[in-house]
């Protein structure tokens, strides 16, 4: 029996993934190059060249409808095909600073000297034309494409990491339920090894005592030491889990906070077995399964 077969169709998606697109035309080349690393919410930043700035907002919200969780970077990169310059300068504003820097000479002498040159560094002296400004209004529908297709890519490249990651989970968890047959066919043999050692103990320090143990008492004190050493309801409730785990596997859609929750609560499990495990096999089978637990949480953490 293969994991998809004893765990149904692993729907899970990674939080890695890189994805690119690119288009030429007699107008511009474009390239959209977008890729996503582990964060536990959706954390979006992006880099576009000054002419696409105003349209930031419109392209990171397909990113927005479309991913859940993950520190994800967009970077778009633009090159105008024009034979006229894309700027041109304001010869208004320009004058306008001269102006004033002349004024500042007055005042410091030739400490307030600034070259020309440094001037076309100041706001508003190199203006976009306005051909420039329409030409990137008409890129937007082929902008919106190539995000959409790199973040198919990007997706599709999550979802593959995504059945890996599912693939090892599920062999973790069939470890667990394998490793936890044994505190459920040990419970009753520690009970009863319990219960021949504390009667030959009290009865090696009763000899030469004329006093007797009653079964009552001795019924009384394994009854204790079993309440005391039960594991059945974390046996019940980390398989509970597990099965709640399967289905977060199974089921559409980003799941992977709920996942986390439930390996945190199989954590919880795991370490009140181990405070009331006294049999060796008991205890070296929890440690096993804490081992298990900690490889799926290793692969939670990156699960969208």
């Amino acid at each position: 029996m293969t994991c998809q077969d004893r765990f149904g169709v692993n729907m899970l998606r990674s939080m890695t993934g890189f994805g690119r697109a690119e288009s030429k035309d007699d107008n511009a080349i474009l390239l959209v190059e977008i890729r996503s690393v582990n964060n536990r919410f959706l954390k979006l930043s992006s880099k576009l060249p000054e002419p696409l700035l105003p349209y930031q907002e419109r392209l990171e919200k397909i990113l927005k409808n479309r991913l859940s969780r993950g520190s994800v970077f967009m970077e778009i990169e633009y090159k105008s095909i024009q034979e006229t310059p894309g700027f041109y300068i304001n010869l208004e504003t320009l004058k306008g600073y001269y102006r004033s820097i002349e004024e500042l000479k007055k005042e410091l002498g030739p400490e307030g000297d600034v070259p020309l040159a440094a001037l076309f560094s100041l706001p508003g002296i190199c203006e976009r034309t306005k051909s420039q400004e329409n030409n990137a209004d008409a890129l937007v529908p082929t902008l919106e494409r190539l995000v959409d297709s790199a973040l198919n890519e990007l997706i599709n490249m999550r979802t593959q990491e995504g059945k890996v990651l599912g693939e090892e989970i599920t062999r973790s968890k069939e470890r667990i339920l394998k490793l936890l047959k044994v505190p459920e066919e040990r419970a009753h043999e520690v009970v009863s090894g319990y219960r021949d050692r504390l009667r030959k103990r009290v009865s090696n320090l009763l000899k030469g005592v004329e006093v007797e143990l009653s079964d009552n008492d001795l019924a009384r004190e394994v009854a204790f030491f079993a309440e005391r050493s039960d594991v059945t309801e974390e046996v019940a409730r980390l398989k509970s889990h597990i099965g709640q785990l399967e289905d977060a596997i199974n089921e559409e859609g980003p799941s992977g906070r709920r996942q986390e929750f439930l390996v945190q609560e199989m954590f919880r499990e795991a370490n009140t077995m181990g405070s009331k495990a006294t049999d060796g096999d008991m205890l070296r089978a929890i440690i096993d399964i804490k081992m298990e637990i900690e490889k799926i949480k290793e692969q939670v953490f990156n699960v969208e």
